[in-house]
């Protein structure tokens, strides 16, 4: 009998070895992977935390505010809400979207974190309206966790879900969780199983609109998203999505991309802005159309018809500097 050479079970112990280390490094790899995805709310609670139940004040329209990076406790902060207050009073107001970064500067730490009532329900005690939120890159520093479990506690604050969609009759909303890869991906597989579900009614079809923390379009400090993220939205998104609401930047920004339908809102300037010079030295120039800017704080209103989405820009005191309204 012939026995193996030496030189044989030399090259086999070393193709055992690079096995292991290969299985070694990819298993740690995959681990530390996870759990970076589990701090930042990548992997969805089996169920959602809280119903969604939204009450219209109007027949037929929806009206709310999206405003992100609100929670910075400071006195612009306050100036803003007081402006929300007072467009929901004249104007209307059925829910708030807050497009997270909702407690600077690094999340919060428990459900009993005073954050949340000095940044969130002081703040917006005048707004007896459901807050919808997503996470933002500030949030997801200490225990994500605890702002969906606030949804349990708080009459107003709403997080079901890392992420999370509602349908209205004339809307349906995609909350996504940005800090995460392939949120981008997720919506565009939500998308074809609703979409499948609308086919025998396509005319009834309502507006689609998204939101999250990071934008995909930006003139701000972030300017826009990476290239590899901006084409999947061009392939797979633009267009299919009507309205995709952000923040991240600290300020109020109208875009359009040539190529779709879409249009790419900012409202990041809830309690955070560009005011000083070099905060401005340092916005970037999208290469989207840029239809409006606006570098200081206030929020975006909207009104949505099944016909008509209507949107207005005001600055902190509630005064309109922007409107923009587009039908099917």
């Amino acid at each position: 009998m012939t026995g193996t050479s030496p030189k044989k079970r030399i090259l086999v112990w070393w193709k055992l070895i690079l096995l292991f280390l290969v299985l070694g490094i990819g298993g740690t790899g995959g681990y530390k992977l996870y759990e970076k995805g589990s701090d930042v709310g990548c992997f969805q609670l089996e169920n959602d935390i809280v119903p969604i139940e939204i009450k219209a004040l109007r027949k037929g329209h929806l009206q709310l505010i999206a405003v992100g990076d609100t929670g910075t406790g400071k006195e612009e902060q306050f100036e803003v809400a007081q402006g929300m207050a007072k467009v929901c009073e004249e104007s209307g107001c059925d829910l708030v979207l807050l497009l997270g970064d909702n407690f600077y500067p690094d999340g919060v730490n428990s459900i009993e974190d005073p954050q949340f009532n000095t940044k969130f329900e002081q703040v917006y005690q005048k707004i007896n309206k459901p807050f919808f939120a997503v996470l933002g890159n500030h949030d997801v520093k200490q225990d994500v966790l605890s702002q969906l479990v606030y949804s349990l506690k708080s009459p107003t604050w709403r997080m079901p879900n890392y992420e999370y969609s509602f349908n209205t009759t004339e809307a349906r909303f995609y909350g996504l969780n940005t800090n995460c890869p392939f949120s981008s991906d997720r919506l565009r597989k939500n998308l074809n199983q609703h979409d499948a579900q609308l086919e025998a009614n396509a005319e009834q079809r309502p507006w689609t609109i998204a939101f999250g923390h990071h934008s995909i379009y930006s003139n701000g400090t972030h300017g826009d998203v990476d290239l590899i993220t901006r084409s999947y939205w061009n392939w797979f998104l633009e267009g299919r999505v009507d309205l995709y609401l952000a923040g991240h930047n600290h300020n109020l920004a109208h875009l359009q991309s040539e190529t779709s339908a879409t249009d790419y809102v900012i409202s990041g300037a809830g309690g955070a802005h560009y005011r000083s010079a070099s905060e401005r030295e340092k916005l970037n120039k999208s290469v989207a159309l840029n239809k409006y800017t606006y570098n200081d704080t206030g929020f975006v209103w909207l009104d949505i018809t099944s016909e008509k989405l209507q949107m207005r820009f005001h600055d902190s005191s509630g005064k309109v500097i922007y409107e923009y309204s587009k039908t099917r």
